[in-house]
């Protein structure tokens, strides 16, 4: 089995490698090996709150790490623009309505390999859509299709602006980094 591991994740949320090898196998039922758990301090998890008195998952874990897959995407559907009016092309479809819809299916399996049906790097690129929408709510006409959008990683264009400090007062939009 192979698990990806975001290190500065783990950092930012102070839980070592091993305890979230520990974890994952815990929330995915599978066996590790003795040596493994060994190096495993149930204890910190207990105490960290990631494990309740019965050794089970906490919230803490499942909404960080767990989620169903299908209610992501489901989400980035919902938030992202299905239609835009583009100035000099008329009405675009920028993707379907329905998650589950034929024409959604590469951007469902692109957003799946890109968060790695993890929670917390969802919850950063709908938090970044939802900037590249305040910053471009005048020229959403020039949004491009869901999967380039996916493809091209455009949201982390959006990482470093500070909405507070985007200067709105003579119709242009600038953006302070």
């Amino acid at each position: 089995m192979k698990i990806e591991i975001d290190l500065e994740l783990l950092e930012e949320i102070d839980l070592h490698p091993n305890e979230y090898i520990a974890l994952h196998c815990k929330h995915k039922s599978i066996t590790m090996a003795e040596s493994l758990d060994l190096t495993v301090n149930y204890a910190f998890l207990r105490i960290e709150g990631w494990l309740d008195e019965d050794y089970e998952l906490t919230d803490k874990w499942l909404n960080l790490f767990a989620a169903d897959y299908d209610d992501l995407f489901k989400e980035l559907i919902e938030t992202y623009p299905a239609v835009v009016e583009s100035p000099n092309r008329g009405r675009r479809v920028l993707h379907a309505r329905d998650p589950n819809a034929y024409t959604n299916m590469k951007a469902k399996n692109r957003y799946r390999k890109i968060t790695n049906e993890k929670v917390a790097k969802h919850k950063e690129i709908i938090a970044l859509l939802k900037v590249q929408l305040e910053v471009d709510k005048d020229s959403l006409g020039y949004m491009q299709k869901l999967e380039t959008w996916l493809n091209n990683y455009t949201w982390e264009d959006y990482i470093d602006i500070n909405l507070d400090k985007t200067n709105k007062n003579d119709g242009r939009i600038t953006r302070s980094l």
